[in-house]
């Protein structure tokens, strides 16, 4: 890049920084008690759930991870889009939001217990603990992605880069709580929309719209890149089931719903937010393919294919959407984090008062924000660290939230379910600990390529089996 053309790019991410500085010093002080700063007070109305949903969803992850994957893997990364983004998308989008957006509660966690499990506070907090991970770990994952592009574009040290938008967006969303972070993803969704349009148009010119030529392109490459059965049969459903749990798991999609004032809101919201972003991770995925035409960028291979390949305006917003769509998930993730530490984990009866439970609800955001600096400092890959986070969380909840459901109580007016509470307390536990274990444990890990399948083995039948014999 030019001089020019970095003032430019520089210009544009300082401006941003300032705004969201702007939005968390505007709200500070506005919410009023956890339902406020949690999930906005459920006012939420179409166009800004719209927006705050798109942004959130479409983070680092989906950009520049998605795109890395693409590279490092080849056309079989396609096994986790085909479970997180197609049909972990149809289920969230279509089916799951409109459902939730019935309730007002405020954490994924919070809806497993006390809707189906009787308000239980072992399963919630531990519900907790699960959830928690996802959302801990993915801000670290979005600024690692935003860091990887200030160090190629300005020459900026990845570390330096990791702690200021750190900084930043910790403040707004420590400050603001939901409605910071709604405001600022306004903002940033807009950008990131631009940003897809034009990275996407361009994407497809480098192998001319011709998937045929990409195809002849990267079989001359390395034809391990086109085989969609590389891996062993194990590691494809890991990569398939990981995908799926996580997306229907994913907590800020739920609080996202619990955000939206009614369900007709969540169901226009979710649907367009869902259909355009099935698209985009496909999209996305096969541009990460086609730059092994001409690089082994691997996990960076959309920012360099953005400098090297796409005409220079493309580098002058490259930083700043980027810099939105990494700093748009990573306020959502941290605001469900604070959630899950202060309401499923501290005060599950809600007996904090209104200043008290904010006083708590800030000191966790903030305190989270700093686990997810280090995570990004330290984590080796972007899609690696959000994985870990996605097995112990779907890998534990969703199977929980299933059973409960289909073994619900009709009869109920609260809706429970007639599952034991006991067996359902031993299924998290051994849910969770398999989940990491397989995760962790590299003779483990080699089993079945991760911990998503022990994990949702150890849930079901740690549940099932025990309820067969504890009565209540």
């Amino acid at each position: 890049m030019s001089t020019t053309q970095m003032i430019l790019a520089g210009a544009l991410i300082v401006i941003d920084l300032l705004v969201c500085m702007v939005i968390g010093i505007k709200t500070r002080g506005k919410a009023k008690n956890a339902e406020d700063y949690f999930i906005g007070g459920k006012r939420t109305g179409t166009f800004l759930l719209f927006l705050t949903a798109w942004a959130s969803f479409s983070g680092a992850g989906n950009f520049i991870g998605q795109a890395g994957r693409g590279a490092l893997e080849g056309i079989s990364a396609y096994w986790l889009w085909l479970g997180e983004g197609l049909m972990g998308g149809i289920i969230m989008g279509y089916i799951l939001a409109p459902y939730l957006a019935r309730f007002k509660y405020l954490s994924m966690p919070h809806f497993v217990s006390g809707y189906l499990f009787g308000g239980d506070h072992y399963i919630r907090r531990v519900g907790g603990l699960a959830a928690l991970m996802p959302n801990v770990v993915w801000p670290g994952a979005q600024i690692m992605g935003v860091s990887y592009v200030l160090e190629q574009v300005f020459g900026i040290d990845y570390r330096i880069a990791v702690i200021v938008c750190g900084i930043v967006f910790i403040f707004y969303t420590v400050s603001g709580g939901l409605e910071a972070v709604i405001y600022a993803d306004a903002l940033h969704g807009t950008i990131q929309m631009i940003f897809a349009v034009v990275v996407i148009f361009f994407g497809l010119k480098l192998f001319h719209f011709d998937f045929g030529y990409l195809q002849d392109q990267i079989m001359q490459v390395d034809p391990v890149k086109w085989n969609l059965f590389a891996e062993k049969p194990t590691v494809i459903v890991t990569g398939f089931l990981t995908g799926l749990v996580g997306a229907v798991s994913n907590p800020i999609f739920w609080n996202r719903a619990f955000a939206a004032k009614d369900v007709q809101t969540a169901k226009r919201s979710y649907g367009i937010t869902f259909f355009m972003n099935i698209i985009m991770v496909f999209i996305m995925i096969t541009i990460g393919i086609a730059s092994l035409m001409y690089t082994n960028a691997g996990d960076q291979a959309l920012v360099w294919v953005i400098l090297n390949k796409m005409p220079p305006v493309c580098g002058i917003i490259l930083a700043e959407s980027v810099l939105a769509a990494c700093m748009s998930c990573a306020d959502t993730h941290l605001n469900c984090a604070a959630a899950n530490v202060v309401s499923d984990i501290i005060d599950p009866d809600s007996k904090l008062d209104g200043e008290k439970s904010i006083k708590y609800a800030k000191a966790a955001t903030l305190a989270a924000g700093i686990v997810a600096i280090l995570s990004g400092l330290y984590a080796p890959f972007i899609y690696a660290l959000g994985t870990y986070g996605y097995t112990v969380c779907g890998g534990v909840l969703i199977p929980l939230f299933v059973m409960g459901l289909i073994f619900r109580d009709r009869k109920s007016e609260e809706f429970s379910s007639r599952l034991s509470i006991k067996a359902a307390r031993i299924g998290v536990t051994l849910g969770i600990a398999a989940a990491v274990a397989f995760e962790v444990i590299p003779p483990l890990t080699a089993v079945f390529g991760g911990g998503v399948i022990p994990a949702i083995a150890a849930t079901v039948l740690g549940t099932l089996l025990p309820n067969a014999f504890i009565k209540e």
